[in-house]
């Protein structure tokens, strides 16, 4: 919500509530008001175009152009009090669903370029689509740090736009129509900024279903820092994602019967995605070799992973059967199957939202425990004020008033952009310890922010 927005609402409310209070009809300073408000909304629709959160504001405009000009008599306080309605009803839009939303702006010292890869293995089949021809696509958005005066257009949030399926997993997909203007703080395919050595590397891997899309501000926020982040999409698991082809997959789910709690199903999704990690590896190494591109900025001998839900525990598997891979972050996430015995120590880092119902978390409990053990040892933070979704972008597409309600009500997304800080600060500090070598700065991070507790790691 821009500062136009605001200041028509405003504008339209005040105009409303000296109307309904006034006895007079037309005078000069509601002609003034009510030619202003005409200016604005003109000016809104060319410069930033049609949202629909407008159309109940433009249905009041037309009713208060006739309280105001019209012949009225005895129907006047009916015309007021549904104004006063109107009015309530042409702010709730706006305190559910932002038309562009803002994400969180990232604090490293490097500004950010970005480059999307769309990459086909051909030596797998597609196990989720029921073509059995299709081969397995994986999508790679690279967010890097860029060269401090790289010009261009922000890259677009979400693949798809503008042309996206009715849904995107649970949302109408019209509450995204202007998603092409969300400021990802991030230049299309600028240049990487020159170091005196080549960048560490972070894949990232999102949640069971959810597009990297959903994950831009804590990619943003470590590619400010110097990393180059890696953000995968899966396909057909991920909400939306656009594939080499030019064909939008969104998700399908096909459980298996008698698997009630999902376990062999999530096991599968866990493993196709190890797979899709390993690729991911082997594509950036074989295009290193080429002068010519980006991935001549990678330091290969430095490769970590992160992720968040099964991401997280998804990216911890891989660092077990993946020699590659140097250190492993899980955020909030479940393993689901084993992993392959190991006698050799790996940095883990768990960075968890606030666990406090006894029983509920059994499950998520054991399999990082199991983690644990199998890396002998690592860091264990708790960031006190986050939930599950705290981590995502996802609740900073609502309006701050809906933002609220879902995370002090429904405990949905509470705290957002201070868990993305903390959660970035973390990871900064313990990727700087485990692939830049620098002495760990974990712990003197979590003291920095009140809501972080470090805990025990017993196993």
């Amino acid at each position: 919500m821009n500062s136009l927005d605001i200041l028509i609402l405003v504008m339209l409310v005040m105009t409303t509530v000296y109307v309904i209070i006034s006895s007079k009809r037309a005078n000069s300073i509601l002609t003034i008001s009510t030619g202003l408000l005409a200016l604005l909304f003109v000016i809104q629709f060319f410069w930033k175009g049609f949202y629909w959160q407008y159309i109940p504001t433009y249905l009041q405009s037309c009713l208060l152009m006739i309280a105001i000009y019209g012949k009225l008599g005895s129907r006047r306080k009916l015309l007021h009090f549904s104004l006063g309605i109107l009015t309530v009803v042409a702010l709730v839009p706006w305190a559910i669903f932002l038309p562009v939303p803002g994400l969180t702006k990232p604090v490293g010292k490097y500004s950010v370029g970005t480059q999307i890869f769309r990459w086909v293995d051909s030596t797998r089949a597609e196990q989720i689509s029921e073509d059995p021809f299709d081969k397995r696509n994986v999508i790679v958005q690279a967010w890097y740090p860029a060269q401090g005066d790289a010009k261009g257009t922000h890259s677009l949030y979400l693949d798809g736009l503008p042309t996206l399926p009715p849904k995107v997993s649970i949302m109408p997909s019209f509450l995204m129509d202007h998603y092409d203007q969300i400021d990802t703080y991030a230049v299309t395919n600028a240049a990487p900024a020159k170091a005196r050595e080549k960048w560490p590397v972070v894949l990232f891997l999102p949640g069971y279903g959810a597009a990297r899309a959903f994950y831009t501000s804590l990619a943003v926020g470590m590619a400010s820092h110097g990393y180059v982040v890696l953000c995968l999409d899966h396909p057909y698991e991920a909400a939306i994602t656009q594939l080499a082809n030019g064909k939008l997959a969104t998700t399908i789910e096909n459980f298996q019967p008698g698997d009630s709690d999902r376990l062999g199903f999530m096991k599968d999704r866990l493993d196709i995605r190890v797979a899709d990690v390993k690729f991911v590896i082997n594509q950036i190494e074989n295009k290193s070799s080429n002068a010519d591109t980006f991935f001549t900025s990678l330091d290969l001998n430095r490769i970590g992973i992160a992720g968040h839900s099964l991401g997280g525990a998804t990216g911890a598997a891989a660092m077990a059967g993946e020699s590659r891979i140097k250190a492993a972050v899980n955020i909030d996430g479940t393993l689901y199957g084993g992993l392959p015995k190991s006698t050799v120590y790996l940095p883990f880092l768990l960075i968890e939202s606030k666990k406090d119902e006894v029983g509920r978390f059994e499950r998520y409990e054991a399999g990082n425990q199991a983690l644990f053990k199998q890396f002998h040892g690592g860091y264990r933070y708790e960031l006190e004020d986050a939930d599950h979704y705290s981590f995502t972008d996802v609740p900073l597409l609502l309006a701050p008033p809906a933002r609220l309600l879902a995370g002090y009500v429904l405990s949905i997304g509470q705290q957002s952009k201070k868990t993305h800080k903390a959660t970035v600060s973390l990871l900064d500090a313990f990727f700087d310890h485990t692939l830049n070598g620098n002495p760990s700065q974990t712990d003197a991070v979590a003291n920095r922010y009140e809501s972080i507790a470090r805990k025990s790691v017993a196993y």
